[in-house]
């Protein structure tokens, strides 16, 4: 008896480091929202579908139900909890550039193609913000501007385009697109007046 205790601590001891050692980034700073979390690598995964919804984000906020969340791929807000509902303001550049077949990225990685596909009729795409409600629009411009080094972050994707066919288009697509979402609130808030 006192054999098989000595070999079961023995092989606790060897099998459990090991455990650690794989599975480490689970313990890592993951911020988890039902089906949803945030990994250390900042990107925004969904567990259930095996997608990820975001594969390099910059900031998130939750807000009631809701989490949005600013990211090389452009603006997206989710409903937390049962059911799913996304709504995505997509940097078209992104779509355009990303290489879906990059050696080193996990089962995990998706083109805004699989995310169509994963979700179907609860994804919904915008290219502008213009039919966005004026609470989402605060909610985006507030995350746009929490990000203080923006272009630091998209220098590096026009240096290092790691898994994008061109960087400098993704990163000029979504400064094309926080130039959007700034006129357009500034618009909604009377700073600059419409002309026909």
């Amino acid at each position: 008896m006192r054999k098989a205790c000595v070999w079961f601590l023995i092989i606790v001891a060897i099998i459990g480091p090991l455990y650690l050692y794989i599975n480490i980034h689970r313990y890592m700073d993951i911020k988890t929202f039902f089906r949803y979390e945030i990994t250390y690598f900042y990107e925004l995964r969904d567990y259930f579908n095996n997608l990820t919804i975001e594969n390099k984000m910059y900031r998130y906020i939750v807000k009631g139900d809701y989490l949005y969340t600013y990211g090389v791929s452009g603006y997206t807000k989710i409903k937390l909890g049962l059911g799913i509902h996304i709504i995505k303001v997509l940097n078209v550049e992104y779509e355009k550039n990303y290489i879906a077949d990059v050696e080193g990225r996990g089962s995990f990685y998706s083109s805004i193609e699989d995310l169509r596909y994963g979700y179907l009729d609860n994804i919904i795409f915008f290219t502008n913000f213009e039919d966005m409600d004026d609470e989402d629009l605060d909610t985006f411009y507030l995350l746009y501007k929490e990000v203080k080094d923006v272009e630091e972050h998209l220098s590096i994707i026009e240096k290092y385009p790691y898994g994008y066919k061109d960087g400098k288009k993704v990163t000029q697509g979504l400064r094309e697109l926080n130039n959007s979402l700034v006129k357009e609130y500034r618009k909604r808030n009377g700073e600059i007046k419409e002309t026909n």
